[in-house]
């Protein structure tokens, strides 16, 4: 997850790194996790919550306020640590702290906000690692790897994550990949460039041979164009609000995976 911009929307930029460049020069494929390849998106946060609240006994307050409650207390502590929600991929890179620390604070927040007493915040973090835990994969992730492989495209995994709860992810789902990396382990968050300059120096390939997948407009798109990376945008719903957050165009798009095989050539370059 990545905090929302609520900058004026303004027209993407181009795409860093082209079609005709990308289709030259790619020679792996990295992927982000929830949204992109398993079954779990940011817009079912809310629901989640509501499913807890009502397995407590909580009918005073919605998933939707709570999960509302949460997202302020994400930003408040970026603006108390010096960060700016709205420009975050400007400035220092801010300090990391892991989903484990922020977590449970954001749910403590929320709770006092609607008076959620009965649900500690420790658990209600561990409900979410849970689910997180055990996310399908979406029905074409297999076929659509199994294809790279045979084309000869390395494939790699980095997603703004816990190490425990992603790998665990990733085993349950039956997902096998050359590499992985967590946000905990690059110590930084997408959409901020440091993380996708260790993907790229973990598979020792320059940017522009590092085709990232992603759902979101910001985190992904964004923040891999800002570093120089090509994009393939998986836009597997629509979402306006969520769409103008977008600063840069990516290099291709679809609504689903299958649309990296019409991008990519049949072969790897050499």
């Amino acid at each position: 997850m990545s905090e929302p911009s609520t900058e004026p929307p303004a027209d993407p930029a181009p795409p860093t790194v082209g079609p005709d460049e990308a289709v030259a020069t790619v020679r792996a494929v990295a992927f982000d996790c929830y949204g992109t390849l398993l079954q779990l998106e940011e817009r079912q946060f809310a629901s989640l919550i509501q499913d807890m609240l009502h397995e407590h006994g909580v009918d005073h307050a919605t998933g939707e306020q709570v999960w509302d409650a949460w997202l302020e207390a994400s930003r408040e502590m970026a603006r108390r640590e010096g960060r700016n929600s709205e420009r975050p991929l400007d400035g220092p890179e801010p300090t990391f702290r892991p989903f484990s620390e922020t977590w449970p604070y954001f749910f403590g927040e929320a709770f006092k906000r609607h008076s959620v007493e009965t649900i500690p915040p420790a658990a209600a973090f561990q409900h979410l690692w849970d689910v997180l835990s055990v996310a399908p994969a979406y029905p074409e992730v297999a076929d659509v790897f199994a294809e790279l492989q045979e084309r000869g495209y390395r494939i790699a995994i980095g997603s703004n994550a816990d190490d425990d709860h992603l790998e665990h992810a990733l085993w349950t789902a039956g997902i096998e990949v050359e590499m992985v990396l967590s946000s905990e382990e690059a110590q930084s968050y997408k959409p901020r460039k440091p993380f996708f300059e260790q993907l790229c120096e973990r598979l020792d390939l320059e940017p522009c041979q590092v085709l990232y997948v992603g759902d979101s407009p910001w985190a992904d798109v964004t923040g891999a164009n800002h570093a120089g990376l090509p994009v393939y945008w998986v836009s597997r719903y629509p979402d306006p609000e969520r769409e103008r957050m977008m600063r840069s165009q990516p290099t291709w798009s679809g609504l689903d995976l299958t649309g990296i095989l019409d991008a990519l050539p049949n072969r790897a370059p050499v």
